[in-house]
């Protein structure tokens, strides 16, 4: 019986803050899942959004039971909204697993402005959630979903091929790459609190007066493909906080769920990690070795310093085993074939 997924963009239109959906419809293929949708070259919109909505709509009610469907969540298209809609009504005779991306609840709160992508509005369907990390599954347990429907994915997997002398490099600089912009990560206008650490910036929307702090070196914003070949230095930062200080804000708490795609990128370009010590993912840097964590930023260079040559490699050594598998997409290959098999249970 044939497995399809839903394709929320053809891989070409993909642009960077698109690429954990990209790399999940290319592992979604190489398990053997087929586009529900058929590619189309209609140019106006809102024809080719009616074209979709149909076709999604028909097809799905006519899938065989037990057909296989995997789908990324949240929906960003009205097709997508329709897509689920109609899953969520034949999700007793189809077996449909979610790979959860965002939780808005969670990020936002549960009276946000886009309630058609709230992921408890599915909480009484069949489906089969794929959760970020433990804390993710918790909260969805606590929420009233089924425990015995939600699989931990553990960290998200980031493809890429790495040059061999790419990576960390024994030393004191830090890497933050990402969406700079002042209202996404407020921090880095304290980073010059932080003398005794150079900080190495890529991504958008720089505010100029970061750039001018002394220990900050800005490096341009890069394609989601090519920046891990590029990024150099010797930790990445996973950084949501407002302030230097950890947890602070709805993106430094949403830090207690959620799993930073960043994380993925630092490690699969061979970057131990920098984070903070009450993030969900947390344990998973400490528990396989993977850099260090730290209450607010301000401890960094204390906690460097406590770091011989030695450590470092040994955390390195830690980093390629661990980035080899994410650039491989391991992690959600293991988690889909565990749900599967839930499902057939």
């Amino acid at each position: 019986m044939k497995k399809y997924y839903i394709n929320a963009l053809q891989k070409e239109n993909m642009n960077a803050g698109s690429k954990a959906v990209n790399d999940a419809t290319e592992i979604f293929e190489k398990m053997g899942y087929e586009s529900l949708l058929s590619k189309v070259n209609i140019k106006n919109i809102y024809l080719r959004t009616l074209f979709f909505s149909v076709q999604v709509m028909i097809r799905i009610l006519f899938l065989p039971k037990n057909t296989k469907v995997v789908s990324n969540f949240p929906p960003i298209f009205f097709f997508e909204r329709v897509c689920l809609y109609f899953l969520k009504k034949r999700s007793k005779s189809l077996k449909v697993f979610v790979l959860i991306h965002d939780i808005y609840e969670l990020r936002i709160g549960k009276n946000n402005s886009t309630p058609y992508r709230n992921l408890l509005n599915f909480k009484n369907s069949n489906f089969y959630f794929i959760a970020h990390n433990d804390k993710m599954v918790s909260w969805l347990v606590k929420e009233g979903y089924k425990k015995n429907n939600i699989i931990d994915l553990e960290i998200f997997d980031y493809l890429s091929v790495i040059k061999e002398d790419a990576g960390g490099i024994y030393g004191k600089s830090v890497i933050i790459a990402g969406n700079l912009a002042p209202e996404k990560s407020s921090y880095l206008m304290e980073l010059f609190k932080i003398s005794e650490i150079d900080f190495n910036l890529y991504g958008p929307n720089v505010s100029s007066d970061v750039e001018k702090s002394k220990n900050v070196i800005y490096h341009g914003s890069f394609p989601a493909d090519e920046i891990p070949n590029i990024i150099q230095g010797s930790y990445g930062l996973i950084w949501d906080s407002e302030t230097t200080i950890g947890g602070t804000g709805k993106y430094g708490n949403y830090q207690r769920y959620n799993n930073p795609h960043k994380t993925s990128l630092y490690l699969a370009a061979g970057f131990p990690i920098i984070m903070w010590e009450k993030a969900a993912l947390a344990s998973f840097i400490v528990e396989h070795n993977l850099g260090f964590l730290v209450n607010t930023l301000e401890e960094i260079p204390s906690k460097i310093a406590k770091i011989t040559e030695v450590d470092y490699n040994r955390m390195r050594e830690n980093v390629e085993k661990f980035g080899n598998k994410i650039r491989m997409g391991y992690f959600l290959t293991e988690a889909l074939e565990k749900a599967e098999e839930i499902s057939n249970e």
